[in-house]
């Protein structure tokens, strides 16, 4: 049998790690588990990166461990149910309201002992009270939204969802084709028919006017990932896009100049980040551990300071880079509306159709 990396215990966190977690000094829990590795699957492309430099060295430089970060989207739930029940390829998974729902369904998550975590304490209440009965498995480190960005040069800020239907930038507009729920959501956050984005979650039929507003637009071209967002705006093929907020403040440190990125008055639709640990891990202690590393006010900080995500703790301090940045739980309200677990369940019911439909309006708005 070939060898592989994740048979290999360390038996001495095994037998120190749970009197530890949370409570003993530094030193004990480097004497437990140094040297020991850990995977922790994070969300491809920058998120990934960030999460490496803010979140993973740090952990490693101050317990001695080998925890390391792989990047992953959707498929992290059918990887773990194809592997053995007892040797998961990853110890603790990012997941939103989409992968939570899948992996719940298919019991490859743990429940977490908050008592072990004191960093619950300072937590927006809007993480649990947006999860409902999946808030007993993982912990909330924060979450990601939408955001608008405009190129300068066309005098248009982005302070409103309602710019993309602006005459002055028609065929200069772009949005994600591939993720085509996150753009439902622009045309259904401006409209006062249901609250935040409760238009999403419903019938295709009763989804039509959200199509029908997308269709008014002249898209230069529906970008496929980060990269070509990227070249239609530097190239200047675009003007005016929606991005996600794990590539918004690295696109503004390079290209800030040229370009202006922000959450919109009307408030955007986001998802949250949740990490969880994967049933048969072979590291639970020290999964246990780096979740309340996760919790702590200094590790949230570090990584706020090199993101444009919004962080679970309540007593951060904003960047300099996001002045509004959400300070309370109240902000989050107004702010962020999620794409639920009950969302997902419904709009998953028709996601065929809606793909269909979605594909429709993409050839619609970049013909002629």
């Amino acid at each position: 049998m070939k060898l592989n990396r994740r048979k290999i215990l360390k038996g001495a966190a095994a037998v120190f790690a749970p009197a530890i977690i949370g409570r003993a000094a530094v030193s004990t829990a480097r004497a437990a588990f140094e040297g020991e590795q850990l995977i922790v699957v994070s969300w491809s492309g920058n998120h990934e990166l960030s999460f490496r430099s803010a979140v993973i060295e740090p952990f490693n430089a101050k317990y001695g461990t080998k925890a390391e970060t792989v990047g992953g989207w959707d498929q992290m739930v059918s990887q773990i149910v194809a592997a053995p029940a007892d040797n998961p390829p990853f110890d603790i998974t990012i997941a939103d309201e989409y992968t939570t729902s899948a992996g719940l369904a298919e019991k490859i998550f743990l429940k977490t002992d908050r008592s072990k975590i004191p960093g619950f304490s300072a937590v927006h209440p809007w993480f649990d009270e947006t999860r409902g009965e999946a808030r007993d498995y993982g912990v909330p480190f924060g979450g990601g939204s939408l955001w608008m960005l405009t190129a300068r040069s066309t005098g248009m800020r982005p302070d409103s969802w309602k710019n993309f239907w602006a005459e002055s930038v028609r065929g200069k507009t772009t949005m994600d084709a591939a993720a085509f729920y996150w753009d439902l959501c622009i045309p259904a956050i401006l409209s006062d028919a249901k609250p935040g984005i409760d238009e999403v979650f419903g019938t295709p039929e009763e989804l039509e006017p959200l199509f029908l507003e997308l269709e008014k637009l002249k898209m230069a071209k529906w970008y496929k990932d980060g990269a070509e967002l990227a070249n239609l705006m530097l190239q200047d093929e675009a003007q005016v896009a929606m991005m996600y907020s794990a590539d918004a403040h690295g696109f503004i440190k390079e290209h800030g100049a040229e370009f202006e990125a922000a959450i919109p008055k009307e408030g955007t639709a986001s998802y949250t980040n949740w990490f969880m640990k994967v049933r048969g891990t072979r590291h639970a202690e020290l999964a246990d551990l780096f979740m309340a590393y996760l919790m702590e006010q200094e590790t949230q900080q570090r990584f706020l300071d090199v993101a444009t995500d919004f962080m679970s703790r309540s007593d951060l301090k904003a960047p300099p880079h996001w002045p509004n940045y959400p300070a309370s739980n109240e902000d989050m309200a107004r702010m962020f509306s999620l794409f639920s677990l009950k969302g997902w369940e419904i709009f998953g019911a028709h996601w065929d159709a809606l793909d269909a439909r979605m594909k429709t309006t993409i050839a619609r708005t970049t013909e002629g």
